[in-house]
């Protein structure tokens, strides 16, 4: 990184109201830990080198439902991510109730790339895939096909 570089922001951190994700940045100033930035709201602030890169990451171009949803209170389903780069990602999706009644048929439920949420439904599915893009915990709670 170098003065004049645009970089793209990958991580907005608590910085939410001054800083957007993938959005890119021109460096003003740099030091060796820090960049200075024109953030959105228009000021000159400095922040640390590791909320930037020099290459854009991929940005979701789609949101698939694999499975039927037939108990948005009890079930377990895939979902399926594609990246604008041509990367395709899956996670599977469920609810406490499924876990406990899973746990009365069976001593332990053990899953990887497994989230848990309230309801199932497209919405409440699609809110938590752009939650945790936006803090950088999509793709490490996914699997890639």
């Amino acid at each position: 990184m170098e003065v004049s570089d645009s970089v793209y922001c990958k991580n907005v951190g608590i910085y939410a109201g001054q800083l957007t994700k993938r959005k890119s940045y021109k460096i003003i100033e740099i030091n060796p830990q820090n960049i200075r930035i024109q953030n959105d709201e228009n000021k000159l602030k400095w922040y640390a080198k590791w909320y930037f890169d020099l290459n854009n990451e991929p940005e979701i171009v789609s949101i698939h439902i694999d499975d039927e949803i037939t108990d948005e209170e009890s079930d377990l389903i895939e979902v399926s991510i594609d990246l604008v780069n041509g990367a395709r990602y899956w996670v599977v999706f469920t609810t406490p109730k499924y876990l406990d009644q899973m746990l009365n048929d069976e001593n332990h439920f053990s899953a990887y790339h497994c989230i848990i949420i309230k309801n199932l439904n497209e919405k409440s599915i699609q809110s938590v895939i752009y939650q945790l893009d936006e803090q950088n915990e999509l793709l490490e709670n996914c699997k890639k096909y």
